[in-house]
């Protein structure tokens, strides 16, 4: 026995640190006892009590799940744009006046601390009179801040009155306009957003309006609801020009006689057809006309425009080009962020074979315990996970409006109340979403369909642990371009690089030349960000639709530990999270 122990000991001191990671992660895998030891030792039985063995069990029988179809190559083109569903979910472009009230909202959340009163261990044992009580003393320091801030003798008066339905439009339209201004930058108010948001869901709870007497929220104004005030407005969707109207002008392999004339066409179009659908033709604003909010404005300086005010139901001119001007934007956007998914899909079509590996190093396969990854695929296999990763990526982009207004539905639903609890990432607003896990669920089908099958698990997570409730999970898909957008622009300068001096030319040289090298970077990416890795179960990291963000990321932030990295940046690279660092 004891010569037994000693031989297994000496084998265990001549394996290598991945054989030895590989043989722990099988052990506490397949030994319940053991892996209960581990949390306990580690202080993770938070976690362990979240989720069920039968559940840890289930994910990790779904890692390697495939179901096949026939592919069916339906890629969207311009010309299958549906603009009267589109403007049902496009946002409004932002007057003038309505971004001196965005300066309003973004500053009075950015230096509120609201959620740090509501969201905290004291609050959670609190009883339930207590807690109402903090709510509504939070809930009116911040629309009293807000009243004073825009206007202080307003302000004066809603503290002797404490009458807060009596400005229930302001607080409406000042709170709406963060959340439209949110939607259509998604890089802005990254930590603001979040606390209006869970302001404007403690002011749901039917105690709470009960108390204050207004809905704070309203909906987020579209360009659909723009124009249905007037018969005529839905019919400019259906007009050929407002293709051309909100058409895209890309400088690429365009002379510039070609770019004016597209310029004058789209400048024609938007000309004809706000002139064609409005109700009422441009006019000079009368300054002895006042709508309901035009003493809510008197702080400010007054604009040219009168379209926004609230009271006007007119479709006139420059309302109808403001919504024009916001289906470009959209267009825009959604170019924007899917552009470099469609980029590292051609990357991969145009750099690899799925049914040939080529030399190891190029190799896509991947195997548990080595360098990281908690997943086992061939090359083949490996290459069409990726694929219907960055094509599920694509897609949730392409979808980002519609998913954006359910996630705001589903997290200010009244009857759908959160539950503040201890995820093992802090207290966090655990809440169900149905509507965003039913749009999800129809854009995994139709992905499914283009790529003719699914690879690991279908499970969505929305709702527990690891994607607490609908605003987190808009978080997690809006991140998906800033990591990818550097790593294609790394790639297209690494050619640019190549021919800055024969210094750097011979740098890029080691490693190949500007195509391997460009190479070497893809397949790193398409296996490590791929891998399963991140967290150490299969419930929170693998091959779930949840779990490829997650092993993306952890790609990231290994990224300066990499060979390559210096290439990184040479080419101007400062960080996949902008301002923030890698």
């Amino acid at each position: 026995m004891a010569d037994g122990l000693a031989e297994l000991q000496g084998s265990l001191d001549n394996c290598s640190e991945a054989t030895l990671k590989k043989l722990l992660s099988a052990v506490i895998r397949k030994n319940a006892d053991c892996r209960q030891k581990v949390a306990k030792d580690q202080n993770l039985t938070t976690e362990l009590t979240i989720v069920s063995e039968d559940e840890r069990r289930q994910a990790a029988e779904d890692q390697y799940k495939e179901v096949k179809t026939s592919p069916n190559e339906d890629h969207e083109t311009a010309d299958d744009v549906d603009f009267y569903e589109r403007a049902k979910f496009v946002p409004m472009r932002l007057t003038y006046d309505e971004r001196k009230y965005l300066r309003l909202i973004d500053s009075t959340m950015h230096v509120s601390h609201y959620t740090d009163h509501m969201d905290n261990a004291a609050t959670l044992r609190a009883p339930a009179a207590r807690k109402l009580a903090l709510q509504m003393k939070q809930l009116c320091a911040v629309l009293t801040g807000m009243q004073i801030a825009h206007s202080y003798e307003q302000g004066q008066q809603l503290m002797s009155s404490r009458e807060f339905s009596a400005r229930s439009e302001f607080f409406q339209l000042v709170l709406e306009i963060g959340r439209r201004y949110k939607i259509l930058n998604p890089e802005r108010m990254r930590d603001s957003y979040g606390k209006l948001l869970y302001f404007l869901q403690d002011s749901r709870k039917p105690e709470v309006r009960e108390l204050m007497e207004f809905d704070s929220v309203v909906r987020v104004r579209t360009v659909y609801d723009v124009l249905s005030r007037s018969p005529r407005g839905l019919e400019m969707l259906e007009d050929p020009l407002l293709r051309i109207a909100t058409m895209e002008i890309m400088p690429e392999g365009k002379s510039r006689t070609t770019i004016q004339r597209e310029i004058k066409a789209k400048e024609a179009a938007i000309k004809s057809l706000s002139s064609k659908y409005c109700s009422v033709a441009r006019r000079r604003k009368h300054y002895n006309v006042y709508s309901t909010f035009s003493l809510l404005r008197s702080s400010y300086a007054d604009s040219d425009s009168e379209d926004d005010k609230t009271g006007q139901q007119e479709l006139t001119e420059d309302l109808v080009e403001q919504c024009i001007y916001s289906i470009g934007d959209h267009s825009t956007y959604l170019r924007f962020n899917r552009e470099p998914c469609d980029r590292l899909i051609a990357f991969l079509k145009e750099y690899f074979d799925p049914n040939e590996a080529g030399t190891s190093e190029f190799s896509l396969a991947i195997e548990e315990g080595v360098d990281g990854a908690r997943l086992s695929h061939s090359h083949q296999r490996q290459y069409t996970f990726v694929l219907q990763s960055m094509t599920l990526w694509r897609e949730v982009l392409d979808n980002m409006f519609q998913l954006w207004h359910l996630a705001e539905e589903d997290l200010l639903d009244e009857v759908n109340n959160y539950a503040l609890t201890d995820t093992g990432q802090g207290l966090q607003r655990v809440q169900k979403s149905p509507r965003s896990v039913a749009a999800m669920q129809k854009i995994l089908q139709k992905v499914q369909r283009k790529v003719g099958g699914w690879i690991g698990s279908s499970t969505v997570h929305l709702g527990d642990h690891n994607v607490p409730n609908a605003l987190m999970f808009i978080d997690k898909y809006i991140q998906v371009p800033r990591f990818l957008g550097p790593l294609v622009l790394t790639l297209d300068k690494i050619v640019t690089l190549n021919q800055t001096s024969s210094a750097l030319k011979g740098y890029i040289d080691s490693f190949g030349g500007v195509k391997v090298l460009q190479k070497r970077i893809l397949s790193d990416f398409f296996r490590h960000a791929f891998d399963g890795s991140g967290a150490d179960n299969f419930f929170d990291a693998g091959s779930c639709i949840d779990g490829r963000l997650t092993s993306a990321w952890n790609w990231c932030s290994s990224i300066e530990r990499k060979d390559y990295f210096p290439i990184f940046l040479l080419t101007g690279f400062t960080g996949f999270d902008g301002k923030e660092g890698f």
